[in-house]
């Protein structure tokens, strides 16, 4: 039964540094502070913003 907590302690401490470590590639992403704003959401191609037929 002791296996089983520490092996919940070492998940729930592994999932905290994963998500640290998203937020602070996220954070400190060069995609950030790009010259060029370009749109990278999915949402013009929700809305039919897109043009169909390119490529």
């Amino acid at each position: 039964m002791r296996r089983f907590a520490y092996c919940k302690v070492v998940l729930a401490t592994s999932l905290m540094w994963v998500l640290v470590d998203v937020f602070l590639l996220l954070y400190f992403s060069e995609c950030n502070k790009c010259d060029d704003k370009k749109e990278r959401s999915l949402l013009p191609a929700l809305r039919g913003d897109a043009k169909v037929g390119t490529g």
